[in-house]
């Protein structure tokens, strides 16, 4: 299973000029670093948190059908928050097979409808998941996973690097943020 960006954010979650006020940097020598700093953080942040802050469009490929799907005709997709489904399809060789109808969103899950069923994933073929994802650009990004995002900065921008894990204070509003799996 593997996830795949098809279309980059238009944008990162903050600016510039607000991670070098946060920093306190009142010059442009260093705007190459920070952009990167934000760039690296939000990556980090997004994947220990499992969400995409801004919106996106991605997929997610399968060479079978995950263990929920076949029992509890449902999956939660390997990230959010989700906003549509763009497209389900197989792929055996040449032969592409749509099979948006047979699924619904609800949630952060990709549910199969009533009355569908899953095809069998044929040796070498796979299956692509389209969809959306993210809160949408960067001024509909939660207060606290922005603030967690420059901290994380802070920590990378003060010690060149983060190499001693998270900062406490972007570990506990990412923790905030993680779904309960019972």
């Amino acid at each position: 299973m593997t996830l795949t960006v098809l279309t980059p954010p238009d944008e990162e979650p903050v600016s510039l000029s607000t991670a070098k006020s946060y920093l306190r940097i009142g010059h442009d020598g260093e705007d190459e670093l920070v952009a990167a700093l934000i760039a690296g953080a939000r990556a980090a942040l997004e994947t220990q948190a499992g969400l995409c802050l801004v919106r996106r469009t991605l997929r997610w490929s399968l060479s079978v059908w995950p263990r929920d799907l076949v029992e509890r005709l449902r999956i939660r997709l390997p990230a959010g928050p989700v906003s549509g489904l763009v497209s389900v399809r197989s792929i055996a060789g040449e032969v592409v097979t749509g099979l948006t109808s047979r699924f619904v969103l609800d949630g952060q899950r990709l549910c199969l409808r009533t009355g569908s069923w899953l095809s069998a994933i044929e040796t070498g073929a796979r299956v692509e998941v389209d969809f959306t994802a993210g809160f949408g650009g960067a001024e509909d990004v939660p207060e606290d996973l922005s603030l967690a995002l420059l901290a994380m900065v802070d920590a990378a921008y003060s010690r060149g690097g983060v190499n001693g894990g998270l900062p406490e204070t972007a570990e506990t509003l990412i923790a905030a943020r993680r779904e309960v799996r019972l």
